[in-house]
């Protein structure tokens, strides 16, 4: 029996005694290696052939930068 309704989140035990042992992740589980990948590893942004686009975003408007913006 529990103390929390369906619309309320259980309570959270103060220690790990108290925890629920369904709860508590094993041994094995915290001495998983992360999924994390070295900095060489990871995945990196192709190279834009294109050019620097030719405009400018301005607020929700574009403005075309072919003449100076006054400031």
């Amino acid at each position: 029996m529990t103390n929390s309704t369906p619309d309320q989140e259980p309570q959270q035990a103060e220690s790990v005694e108290q925890a629920d042992p369904e709860e508590v992740p094993s041994t094995e589980q915290l001495q998983e290696p992360s999924t994390e990948k070295d900095p060489g590893e990871e995945p990196v942004a192709p190279k834009r052939d294109e050019p620097e686009p030719d405009h400018e975003a301005v607020g929700i408007g574009v403005i075309d930068t072919e003449e100076p913006q006054a400031d």
